[in-house]
C-alpha cells in the first residue's frame, strides 16, 4: 500500500504541473484504493456545462455521454462539498430508481457505488471527484487510507488546474520554469499543512506585491472549502526565498 500511496502522490505533483498527467493519476488512484474507476469533472458555473472530464476504469468509456447528456441530470453532484460522501448514503433508492443518470449512466458503466467530493469551489468552476466501486463489491478499508493520505495533493492539483483554466496568466504554464518574462518574475505557490506540496511550475507577476495579491485571493477561494483550513499559501521566489505565507480560513 505505502509503495502505490507514493506512486500515486507523485502523480497527482505531475497533473498539478500538467493536465496531461491526470489520466497516470487517476489510473494511480483506483491502483491504490482497489476500485474500479474514477472521475474528475470540471463544472463551469457561468456555463452550467462541463468544461474538462477526466474518466478512468469503468466509466472511461462514457465520458462523452456523461459530458453531452447526463451531466445535466446528475443529481449526486450539486450535494458534494469538502466532505466524501457515499452515492448510496446522499440519496434515497426511490430516488435512485426513477433517475435516468443512475439507471442509463451509472448501471450501465458497472458502477454501484460513488464517493465523491467538491475539492475545489471557486467563482467561476467546480471541481468534483468520485471514486467509483463496481457493482457486486463494496468500498474496502483502503479507500479511507488513501483519501486520507492522497486528499491534499488531490485538492492541490485540481486547484492548480483551475488555475490554469480562470487565470489570464494561463499562457505562463507553457513555459519553462526557467524562463522569465521581462516584465516580472516568476514566483511559486506551495500549498503547506506540516507537508508541503510543491509548485513546480510558477506564475510570473510584475512585483512581490502582486504575487501576494494573488496568493491572498488564492486563500480566500481555498476557504469556502473548510477542509483547507489550517494549510498556507507559501510564496517563494526563483531562488526559494519566501516572500509570505498566507493562511487559509481561520
Amino acid at each position: 500500500m505505502s509503495s502505490l500511496v507514493a506512486s500515486l502522490v507523485a502523480r497527482l505533483h505531475d497533473a498539478a504541473v500538467t493536465p496531461e498527467a491526470w489520466p497516470d493519476a487517476l489510473t494511480a488512484l483506483t491502483d491504490a484504493a482497489g476500485v474500479a474507476g474514477a472521475a474528475l469533472i470540471i463544472f463551469n458555473k457561468s456555463t452550467g456545462k462541463v468544461d474538462e472530464a477526466h474518466l478512468c476504469g469503468l466509466s472511461a468509456g462514457f465520458k462523452s455521454d456523461y459530458v453531452r447528456h447526463y451531466a445535466a441530470l446528475d443529481p449526486y453532484s450539486p450535494l458534494l462539498d469538502g466532505s466524501w460522501k457515499k452515492l448510496s448514503e446522499c440519496l434515497p433508492d426511490r430516488l435512485l430508481r426513477s433517475s435516468e443518470w443512475y439507471n442509463d449512466f451509472i448501471l450501465t458503466c458497472g458502477v454501484r457505488d460513488i464517493l465523491g467530493a467538491r475539492l475545489v469551489d471557486t467563482s467561476g468552476h467546480c471541481v468534483i471527484f468520485g471514486i467509483h466501486q463496481q457493482i457486486g463489491r463494496s468500498f474496502s478499508g483502503s479507500v479511507d487510507s488513501v483519501v486520507n493520505l492522497a486528499g491534499i495533493p488531490l485538492k492541490h492539483a485540481a486547484w492548480r488546474h483551475i488555475e490554469r483554466l480562470s487565470s489570464p496568466r494561463s499562457a505562463i504554464f507553457d513555459l519553462s520554469q526557467t524562463e522569465v518574462s521581462a516584465e516580472g518574475s516568476r514566483f511559486y505557490f506551495h500549498v503547506d499543512n506540516g507537508s508541503r506540496y510543491p509548485d513546480e511550475t510558477g506564475s510570473v507577476f510584475s512585483t512581490a506585491d502582486d504575487a501576494t495579491a494573488h496568493a491572498i485571493v488564492v486563500a480566500q477561494e481555498l476557504a469556502q472549502d473548510g477542509s483547507w483550513h489550517g494549510s498556507s499559501i507559501l510564496v517563494t521566489d526563483d531562488r526559494g526565498h519566501e516572500i509570505v505565507r498566507v493562511r487559509i480560513g481561520r
